[in-house]
C-alpha cells in the first residue's frame, strides 16, 4: 500500500493564529494592564485610554480564537481519518492520497482521502461538526443543533458537505474520462466527532457514518460496480500521482 500525504493547507494558519493571539494580544494586554495597574485613578485620560486598548485587543484575541477553532475542528477530523489507514485491508496494487488537491479547467477542490485500488476508486469527506445533523440529500444547507453547558441551544446551517463530494466526484471522474478510463467512482462522508448524531437522508449516492468502525467495514468490503483491472489501477494511481505534484 502506498500512501500519498499531503499537508493540511490550513496547519501553517494554525500555527501563525496560535502565534498572534500571543504576540499581538495575550502579552499587549498583560503589559496594559500592568500599566493601568501602576497609573492607578489618578489620569482619567490615560487610564481610559488604556481600558480601551485592552477592551480592543480582547475583541482581537476572540476574533483570533474562533478562526482558530474553526481550524483546529477540521484538523482534528482530517486526523482522525487518517488513523482508520492502517485498518484498511485492500490487497494488490493499492494507493491512498490525503489532503489531496484536485482540478479539472475551472473546477477545483481538495479531497480528505481518495483510495485507489483494484476494488475501485473511493473519495471520502470528513467532518468534525459536533451536535444534531439535520437535512435531506438535495439540501442546499444541512442545520447543526448544539447544546451549551448553561443548557441554552445553538443552531446554524453548514454547507451540505454531499455537494462537495458530489463536485469531487465529478473532477475525478472527468479527469480520468480525459486520460480514457471510463471508471465508478465511490463516496463516503465521515463525521468524526464522537458528541455527534445524525439525522439525514443523504438517499443512496453517499455512504454516511459516524461510527469509525463502521467506515472501515464498509471500505474493506466495498464491492464497486467497475472495479478495477491491476493494469488500469497503475495507471490510474499515475495519474493522480502528478496531479497532485503539479
Amino acid at each position: 500500500m502506498q500512501i500519498y500525504r499531503n499537508k493540511n493547507p490550513y496547519y501553517r494558519t494554525l500555527i501563525v493564529l496560535s502565534a498572534a493571539r500571543i504576540t499581538l494580544v495575550v502579552l499587549p494586554v498583560f503589559v496594559l494592564a500592568f500599566l493601568l495597574w501602576r497609573i492607578g485613578s489618578e489620569n482619567y485620560l490615560e487610564t481610559a485610554g488604556f481600558a480601551v486598548m485592552i477592551a480592543g485587543m480582547l475583541i482581537t484575541y476572540a476574533a483570533l480564537s474562533r478562526r482558530y477553532r474553526i481550524l483546529l475542528s477540521g484538523h482534528n477530523g482530517e486526523r482522525a481519518l487518517f488513523k482508520i489507514i492502517k485498518h484498511i485491508r485492500w490487497s494488490g496494487d493499492c494507493a491512498i492520497f490525503t489532503n489531496l488537491p484536485v482540478a479539472y479547467k475551472k473546477n477545483r477542490s481538495e479531497i480528505d482521502m481518495l483510495l485507489v485500488g483494484e476494488r475501485g476508486i473511493l473519495i471520502i469527506e470528513v467532518k468534525n461538526h459536533s451536535g444534531i445533523i439535520t437535512g435531506d440529500a438535495g439540501d442546499d444547507f444541512w442545520i447543526q443543533r448544539k447544546k451549551h453547558r448553561e443548557g441554552k441551544g445553538a443552531r446554524k446551517k453548514m454547507l451540505n458537505p454531499l455537494i462537495q463530494l458530489r463536485r469531487q466526484r465529478g473532477i475525478i471522474k472527468s479527469l480520468l474520462a480525459e486520460n480514457g478510463f471510463d471508471v465508478w467512482v465511490e463516496n463516503a462522508l465521515f463525521f468524526s466527532n464522537p458528541n455527534v448524531k445524525l439525522q439525514l437522508n443523504a438517499g443512496k449516492s453517499s455512504s454516511t457514518f459516524c461510527s469509525r468502525h463502521k467506515l472501515i467495514e464498509f471500505i474493506n468490503s466495498m464491492t464497486p460496480k467497475k472495479p478495477l483491472t491491476k493494469r488500469q489501477c497503475k495507471s490510474v494511481i499515475e495519474i493522480i500521482q502528478n496531479m497532485s505534484e503539479q
